[in-house]
């Protein structure tokens, strides 16, 4: 019974994408309905499926699928995700309905969205790594439609970053998986880690490709590029679940890779630890000056998903005391999906009234908008971690995860790293308190709640429902706690977690962080980026002028790849061209050679005397001459492939066996070389 509720999670989305495209051609309001149904049975599933998680959890294996077979896998660890993907979605979908009322092509964005439930649900539970990268690369260009929906040149323009990116990722990914193959012989992930605790330095790059692959979508330093643009460019419900969900899927393959696969490697962990640490600063950093409220939201799914980052490499870092740290990061990642939906929810409904998102314009709207100024405070506040938040919670979790790497790993860079998260911590005030200020704390002559009917209880409920959430869990985090612990065993995770948080230790940092960031909040915003003016404050955004990683970097380095590629393999295929013609040329001499077949008999003649001049002929069944030169007639050569078959295939047996123990890093090298040059093709000729 669990398997087939288990597989139904992820079939029942694929298939209802399908019928609700047909349903939406003859009747939206029943499409719309179909939908918010259907993935309202799908969260009832997966709560009915909480019972299982515990021991082993539910495990799924169905031969001949995907050529290696389909494995799926539900326990506490995975639990987690499907569970706030399937409510998210859920939730989603009935904000959507009031969302798109005045979109054009609805019915493909709801096709596409619930394809990407679907795939995501099956990232999430799939217990094989070729299983994972499928459903992984099917998220990828189904989410794509999503980001272009709107078909402007902005749109596409985020869309073509965003795809290049995705599969350029996925290559990456896809090499080292080769590689994880070629050395273990397996790609469950139950069995990777026995497989590789002897696999030595190369670990280290098959590690690296993985989380290569992966860190595209969890938005990872400098792999981020594709973010700013999809999330202001898709449609809001879409860049919720990108941002909330997608993002995550990033996350949960770094996981498997670093925590899961090679065992919590400290060297590794290392890495993501201090990539983590660049995501928080420069991702918080970014968004104090953007305008756009889906831009600053955008960089602050960044920085948030720098907290997790951070945590997976404390993770491996903390050795037995690391179980503090493997809950801050999964409570993180089931907050960041709460308040960032929810703040995202929030910037779309002014959207759908406004048609603008870019504080200069929207300054001043939600004053009088009483339900919606509540419920965005509720998401701000959680993010910016205040007490009786969730995001209170997680935050300082993580934050006693670090102090005690601090105590094991005495010197400057532990404390530089506290110094990092503090001042990462105080710019979300900053840039929180800029767009709450902006449109719920100052007036405007153009807003004085005209707009307040227009705030429909469809578009609203779901914020109120993310709302609860975040303060329950703020305030009873125990449950969440229940059902981290149940993955100890899967993550390896040993040590104290203090409960407990609201200590006078941990309120005072906190307080600390509150007053850093107002300051940070008075120098930059109020006294640098706003411009007054005598109608109303202007804000500016000096990063506009800044070079960017797209045009200044990835581009050039495209190009540059381009012409070194082209050039290169041009003189390679005119080698090639050159080598196997005097190969021919050779082999046509050769065969023109006349064998003196006297010699051989003479010599085999001191041996053994021949009966008849003509035997040699008979033993061999073909003249030597016609044999070498290969210009013997049809009989003739019939007779030397039944004569010399054996040889034959040993030689046919010794390419086949060369193929399959040629290093799959040429292999790894030339698919990818192949796609990249590729992509870089479409990215030039489409400049």
């Amino acid at each position: 019974m669990e398997n087939t509720i288990l597989l139904s999670t992820v079939l029942i989305p694929f298939i209802g994408s399908a019928v609700g495209f047909v349903i939406g051609k003859r009747d939206e309001k029943l499409r719309d309905a179909f939908n918010v149904i259907m993935t309202g049975v799908v969260f009832l599933l997966v709560v009915l499926l909480y019972p299982t998680i515990k021991g082993n959890g539910v495990e799924v294996e169905i031969p001949d699928i995907m050529g290696t077979g389909l494995f799926f896998k539900l326990d506490a660890f995975r639990y987690i995700f499907v569970c706030i993907t399937s409510l998210v979605w859920f939730l989603t979908t009935i904000y959507s309905t009031q969302y798109l009322i005045k979109y054009k092509k609805r019915n493909r964005y709801y096709a596409f969205f619930i394809l990407t439930y679907a795939s995501t649900m099956g990232i999430f539970l799939s217990d094989q790594m070729i299983n994972l990268f499928t459903f992984f690369e099917i998220m990828s260009f189904t989410s794509y439609f999503l980001i272009i929906h709107d078909e402007d040149e902005y749109t596409h323009e985020a869309g073509k970053t965003y795809l290049t990116m995705a599969i350029a990722g996925g290559m990456i990914l896809l090499m080292g998986l080769f590689l994880l193959y070629d050395y273990t012989g397996t790609l469950l992930i139950s069995e990777l880690p026995d497989a590789v605790v002897d696999m030595g330095p190369v670990k280290y790059i098959i590690a690296g490709l993985i989380i290569t692959g992966f860190g595209v979508k969890a938005c990872m330093m400098p792999l981020h590029i594709w973010l700013p643009k999809s999330y202001s460019a898709a449609p809001t419900p879409a860049t919720a679940v990108l941002s909330g969900i997608l993002a995550k899927t990033g996350i949960f393959g770094i996981m498997i890779t670093s925590i899961v696969i090679f065992n919590k490697n400290f060297e590794i962990s290392r890495v993501i630890f201090v990539l983590g640490l660049g995501n928080m600063f420069w991702g918080g950093f970014l968004a104090i000056f953007q305008r756009n409220i889906k831009r600053i939201l955008a960089y602050s799914s960044m920085s948030q998903l720098g907290y997790i980052l951070m945590g997976v490499g404390l993770t491996g870092m903390l050795g037995s005391h690391n179980n503090i740290a493997i809950h801050g990061t999964l409570f993180h990642i089931v907050n960041h999906a709460v308040f960032k939906v929810l703040l995202f929810m929030g910037a779309g409904i002014i959207y759908m009234i406004l048609h603008e998102v870019s504080i200069n314009h929207i300054q001043g709207f939600g004053k009088h908008s009483q339900k919606l100024k509540a419920v965005v405070l509720v998401g701000v506040l959680s993010v910016a971690g205040v007490p009786g938040t969730s995001g209170f919670i997680s935050k300082n979790i993580l934050h006693e995860a670090l102090v005690e790497a601090r105590h094991m790993y005495e010197g400057a860079g532990m404390g530089f790293a506290e110094i990092i998260f503090i001042v990462s911590s105080s710019f979300t005030v900053v840039y929180l308190s800029k767009i709450f200020i902006s449109v719920f704390i100052e007036e405007s002559d153009k807003y004085w709640g005209q707009f307040k009917k227009e705030i429909h209880k469809r578009a609203l409920l779901p914020l109120v429902v993310l709302s609860a959430i975040a303060i329950h869990a703020g305030i009873r985090p125990g449950y969440m706690f229940s059902i981290m612990e149940k993955t100890q065993d899967f993550l390896g995770g040993s040590g104290h977690v203090p409960h407990n948080l609201y200590t006078s230790e941990v309120l005072y940092n906190t307080g600390i962080i509150f007053m850093l960031g107002a300051g940070l909040y008075y120098l930059i915003v109020r006294k640098g980026l706003i411009v007054k003016t005598e109608e109303e404050n202007i804000y500016r955004n000096p990063t506009l002028n800044w070079p960017d990683l797209e045009n200044y970097f990835y581009k050039p380095l495209a190009k540059g790849l381009y012409w070194t590629g082209y050039h290169l393999f041009k003189y390679v295929d005119q080698g090639l061209v050159n080598f196997f013609t005097h190969i021919g040329v050779l082999f046509a001499k050769f065969g023109d050679l006349k064998i003196d077949t006297g010699r051989f008999k003479r010599k085999e003649g001191k041996t053994k005397l021949l009966d008849k001049p003509g035997d040699s002929k008979k033993k061999s069944g073909v003249e030597i001459k016609d044999l070498v030169a290969g210009i013997g007639d049809k009989a003739a050569t019939s007779k030397v492939k039944e004569n010399y078959a054996d040889e034959i295939e040993s030689i046919g047996q010794i390419f086949f066996r060369t193929q399959l123990h040629m290093n799959s890093i040429i292999y790894a090298l030339f698919i990818f070389a192949i796609i990249l040059i590729g992509i870089l093709s479409y990215l030039i000729l489409k400049t």
